[in-house]
């Protein structure tokens, strides 16, 4: 009865081997390019996360006394409409000339100056903030998938 099982076990043996050896070379031939197996499935994913309505939430903690290092760059137009009067009390010296030789004559000037004017004016400046946070804040974020740069992703998947 050994001797039957000698028999058929050594040719079962090597064609498990060979099946073996055959399904190797086909997954080695599979994960030689796997970007084209990956690809596929990865553009599917994407395109259902773009049809969706799923967000990322995300609580960031940062601890008090953290360092905030900022700067605003502000490049505003505005206009600014003015309307007011300017006025003016002053004396003023007057040279004349007179037969009589030169004089100066004292006038006093006490008016107003009406002063109606648009002005456009340009701010264009870096604000620097340097502080620290002086307690712990909590910023809750949420950000729609759709609104996150999924066709770049895509793109960079394409061969």
């Amino acid at each position: 009865m050994s001797l039957l099982n000698a028999r058929w076990l050594a040719p079962a043996a090597l064609g498990v081997a060979l099946l073996s050896l055959a399904l190797n070379v086909v997954l080695l031939y599979a994960v030689r390019r796997p970007e084209a197996v990956v690809g596929p499935m990865l553009g599917r994913t994407i395109t259902r996360l773009q049809a969706s309505d799923a967000t990322l939430k995300y609580t960031v903690r940062i601890p008090s006394g953290t360092p905030l290092h900022f700067d605003v760059p502000i490049d505003e137009q505005y206009r600014v409409q003015l309307n007011t009067t300017l006025p003016i009390n002053t004396t003023i010296n007057l040279p004349i000339q007179t037969p009589f030789g030169n004089r100066t004559v004292r006038v006093p000037v006490r008016t107003t100056i009406p002063i109606r004017q648009t002005i456009p004016v340009h701010l264009r400046d870096t604000f620097r903030l340097r502080t620290q946070t002086q307690a712990e804040l909590v910023v809750p974020l949420e950000v729609p998938i759709r609104d996150l740069p999924l066709d770049e992703l895509r793109k960079s998947l394409d061969p």
